[in-house]
């Protein structure tokens, strides 16, 4: 089983790419650009002779390149299969990384993305790159549901304290969840999207579950709201003590 679930999860992963290429040309063209931009500034700057400028220029590129390396490092991250590495996480910092995967897409759905977080961290203890999946796999999904609306496209991500756990939702402004499938929907092969594998839900409960968690449906006035529940980090230690 857990071979299987290693294998599944890479290929969950593998799957999701297609879907991630947009929003990662998108966000690699801003910093490349930034990037020809300014070398050709400095460019213009020496052939004028001034040089006193240049220095500043040089380190705006720097910081874009860095960028850019950034978002290729969590891509080849992704793609690979790896040990699970349990540790202390912010959630904050894994939302703010599906995120930037998924600006592009949002971007060509006119959609907002808006995260409401926690003013302090929420810190849990688990494998970055599989809860950096299941909420990739959370708000991606809610991105393609809000594409059927007529009406506002939003998707809320809401990181937040509650006493001992991590809560965070993810909520949007799509149609919602039918009714014939809200039981099923963490089966596996069960979904509501045309080309969907059935298999995203299915797997990101399973990862939250093994980072001593929960992932639910709840009710929403409108869209459709999943809500990740998480042990802090703190509390994990204190219970162990």
């Amino acid at each position: 089983m857990s071979g299987l679930e290693t294998r599944l999860s890479h290929a969950s992963r593998v799957n999701a790419l297609g879907e991630m290429a947009s929003g990662m040309a998108h966000e690699l063209t801003q910093p490349l650009t930034a990037i020809l931009a300014q070398a050709q500034a400095a460019r213009h700057l020496v052939a004028r002779g001034d040089t006193d400028r240049v220095a500043g220029i040089l380190e705006d590129v720097v910081g874009q390149t860095r960028r850019a390396a950034a978002i290729l490092e969590r891509l080849r991250t992704w793609t690979r299969p790896r040990e699970r590495n349990a540790e202390p996480i912010d959630l904050r910092d894994c939302i703010r990384v599906a995120e930037t995967l998924l600006a592009g897409q949002a971007a060509e759905l006119g959609a907002r993305l808006v995260l409401t977080m926690s003013p302090t961290p929420v810190t849990v203890e688990g494998d970055r790159v599989e809860l950096e999946q299941v909420l990739f796999n959370l708000m991606r999904n809610a991105l393609d549901a809000v594409a059927e609306s007529a009406g506002a496209r939003e998707v809320v991500v809401d990181a937040s304290l509650d006493g001992a756990m991590a809560v965070i939702d993810v909520s949007d402004t799509g149609p919602g969840i039918r009714s014939d499938v809200r039981d099923r929907l963490f089966t596996p092969f069960v979904t509501t999207r045309e080309n969907g594998t059935g298999l995203g839900l299915a797997l990101s409960h399973r990862l939250v579950e093994r980072a001593g968690g929960d992932l639910a449906v709840v009710e929403a006035r409108e869209g459709a709201r999943f809500r990740i529940s998480l042990p802090l980090a703190r509390a994990i230690r204190e219970a162990a003590e």
